[in-house]
């Protein structure tokens, strides 16, 4: 990666050397005034080059020049805006490049409350790329808006860039969107919100500031004081950029806060955290598109302040402790992973961050949008693992496991992925976007559970001593048949399903399904057997029998185990499965198929596992699954088990995982799973899948042996 590092360097020791041959030196002069009329002293005016501050009759003189685009103020505490755009603070006038003296006046409005208690929500990559995605940030919006009215403090927001998705044109869309909240918010340029057509960073951010203004400055609400800067550099070539701060932004954060008194609380909002600190390693192009690199000499200017960086970019949610003064605060995206699923790269619900301020101390929690203030972490039990991931962890916070009340002791971090996010963002998976992909991070928590029937409870305790606490119920069994009987399979739990037989069932399947006949169906020395012959039967060259559940075992959300012994034979197919037991949703595939395990004879060592939805399926030809290679599946017992909640649907051999299929939260069409479904055992024969071959007449008879089935659900 060295040519990269030589290329960029070039081109930042030439930053801000270029100047334009015309350039003019222009006074700007005006007052501020207050929305009585009454002079307000002591008020920063800048170009983002210069400061200097109103005198006590509000006065001002700045000396700039023709390359500055804006004047513009720094709020002071107590005051707030008098103009808006929508609800964007438009604090900031346009230069008369042409005039060299000119007059810019301000004027600003006492604030009617107290703003020593304030509130200030931070969310980033709110990124829309398409129209329809507006509804989608609506709904963020509107959770926003729950949150921000709940307050009977002052409430502002900011967005840490990233607002559009190199679409200028839906910025006024954008605007309009956010219109509605009563909140000044303010904004931050996103590398998704530059020009990459210009030929240098200066000329980057021109249709930004044409919306927002200017991408440095400052402003003061209560006690603290909160400062904007731009740290993604574009160097010249269509969409490459590191995160740099320039030397025009550094001197100006240098004298900005030589206006605020050391041990201050400063507010920093950028879009490119500082630190890339949520990963082992990092290095190359990846750290410099995700981190500041000149970052040291920003510390360095911020020594003696008691600082909060506010970021986004990654749509990964993490924090780091960079001092002991300085903590940055990554945030995860408003619109998850671009709004193609409910979650971040790291399972992260999308959302956002409110900060609750009180003086100079500031407390700040996680918010889901449409999830609950105390939904800050999510428990997935899998086996007999346990991973937690706790959304906004920093090393203050504690996860400790339960498991019937008795503590199982704290829970420490690891790096790894989410795996609901890892469900559902598989590499090359996205047809919209076939470059995104789950990410990993490191507040993640594993735990063994030693009784998978226990129920249990993970309790996260965050560094304001707030304790949020979850419960998994433990499973118990809810229906079984262990086959300790003789003759046709029990008709209290099982039915033979026919009704298939005269159009092959959907498959061109070659066998008839027999009617509670034992020599297709029969419970002997233990075992349930399922028997395919060959026999002239309803004009069908085969025999066979599909046992179903269905009025008799019908479940939402269970532990499915069935042990049981494959046969071989190319011809065969035989499959555990299950189909719903109403059809709220028409009929198959939008009503949901999962099949829990299913082999061919004619490769009977692999064994395979598939869902089929009206988004997923055989037809439409991207349906999913997930194979094993078994090769004694045909010799030996082995558990076919499916575990099944809301979130998702997984399927194991003995423990070992096979599938997951997770919940887009999309709908029906691409999870119909939250419905009653019924269990069906069938051996078939031929068909579509399973005669792909042919069918081998010299084999028959073939059986599928069941030792047990079993079935759970969380108490």
């Amino acid at each position: 990666m060295r040519p990269h590092y030589l290329i960029i360097t070039s081109i930042l020791l030439l930053t801000g050397t270029v100047l334009s041959a015309e350039r003019i030196n222009i006074t700007v002069h005006g007052t501020v005034t207050d929305n009585e009329g009454k002079p307000v002293s002591e008020v920063q005016i800048t170009d983002g080059t210069n400061i200097t501050v109103t005198d006590r009759k509000g006065r001002y003189i700045l000396e700039s020049n023709s390359e500055a685009g804006f004047v513009y103020y720094t709020l002071p505490s107590g005051y707030e805006h008098s103009s808006y755009d929508g609800n964007i603070p438009v604090f900031y006038k346009e230069i008369d490049r042409d005039s060299s003296r000119q007059k810019i006046d301000f004027r600003l409005e006492k604030s009617l409350q107290d703003q020593t208690r304030h509130v200030c929500i931070v969310w980033a990559d709110p990124q829309v790329f398409r129209e329809e995605e507006f509804a989608e940030l609506d709904k963020v919006v509107s959770d926003l808006d729950s949150t921000a009215s709940s307050y009977d403090v002052p409430v502002i927001a900011i967005s840490a860039g990233d607002n559009v998705f190199d679409k200028a044109g839906l910025i006024g869309k954008y605007k309009d969107c956010i219109s509605r909240l009563q909140i000044p918010f303010y904004h931050v340029i996103g590398n998704h919100d530059m020009d990459y057509n210009e030929r240098s960073d200066e000329g980057s951010g021109l249709t930004y500031e044409s919306h927002f203004g200017p991408v440095h400055y400052s402003f003061n609400v209560g006690q603290l004081h909160y400062v904007v800067l731009k740290d993604v550099f574009y160097y010249g070539e269509t969409y490459q950029y590191i995160g740099y701060i320039t030397e025009q932004q550094l001197k100006w954060l240098q004298d900005d806060l030589s206006h605020v008194r050391k041990g201050s609380t400063v507010i920093l909002a950028m879009h490119i955290p500082t630190c890339y600190g949520d990963t082992p390693e990092a290095s190359g192009v990846t750290l410099m598109r995700n981190s500041v690199m000149n970052r040291q000499a920003l510390y360095d200017i911020l020594d003696g302040y008691n600082v909060h960086i506010m970021a986004g970019h990654s749509h990964i949610q993490w924090n780091t402790v960079i001092s002991d003064t300085i903590f940055e605060h990554t945030h995860g995206a408003a619109s998850g992973a671009w709004w193609q699923g409910p979650v971040c790269l790291d399972g992260t619900p999308k959302g956002y961050t409110v900060y609750e301020v009180d003086g100079d101390n500031v407390k700040w929690y996680f918010k889901g949008a449409g999830l609950d203030r105390e939904d800050q972490f999510r428990v997935y039990t899998y086996g007999d693992s346990c991973i937690v991931n706790v959304y906004n962890y920093d090393p203050e916070w504690t996860v400790e496991l339960f498991e019937d009340g008795v503590s199982k002791g704290r829970l420490e971090p690891y790096w790894g992925a989410d795996p609901y996010s890892e469900g559902l963002y598989p590499p090359g998976r996205n047809k919209l976007h076939p470059w995104l992909s789950y990410g990993l991070t490191s507040h993640l928590f594993k735990a063994r559970i030693s009784d998978p029937e226990a129920d249990i409870t993970v309790k996260v305790t965050d560094r304001f001593g707030n304790i949020y606490e979850k419960t998994v119920p433990g499973w118990e069994p809810v229906w079984n048949d262990e086959f300790g009987y003789e003759g046709f399979p029990d008709p209290g739990k099982w039915t033979s399903d026919t009704l298939g037989n005269s159009y092959g069932w959907g498959n061109n399947e070659a066998q008839f399904y027999t009617f509670e006949d034992t020599d297709n169906a029969t419970v002997s020395d233990g075992t349930l057997k399922i028997t395919a012959r060959r026999e002239k039967v309803g004009g069908k060259e085969y025999t066979s029998a599909r046992l179903v559940t269905k009025g008799k075992g019908d479940w939402k959300y269970a532990r499915v185990t069935v042990r049981a012994k494959l046969p071989g034979g190319t011809g065969t197919w035989p499959a555990i499965w299950m189909l719903p037991t109403d059809s709220p949703y028409g009929g198959w595939p939008e009503t949901g198929e999962i099949d829990i395990m299913e082999q061919v004879g004619y490769n009977p060592s692999e064994v395979f596992s598939t869902a089929h939805t009206g988004k997923y399926n055989h037809v439409r030809g991207n349906q999913w699954s997930g194979t094993l290679d078994l090769p004694d599946c045909t010799d030996t017992f082995h558990d076919y088990t499916l575990e099944w909640d809301e979130y998702s649907w997984r399927t194991y051999i003995d423990g070992q995982p096979v599938y997951a299929f997770w919940n887009e939260q999309e709908g029906y069409l691409s999870w119909p799973f939250d419905q009653k479904f019924h269990l069906i055992l069938n051996l078939a024969i031929g068909g579509n899948l399973g005669g792909k071959h042919g069918i081998d007449n010299s084999s028959f008879p073939h059986t599928m042996e069941v030792d047990y089935v079993r079935v759970w659900q969380r108490r």
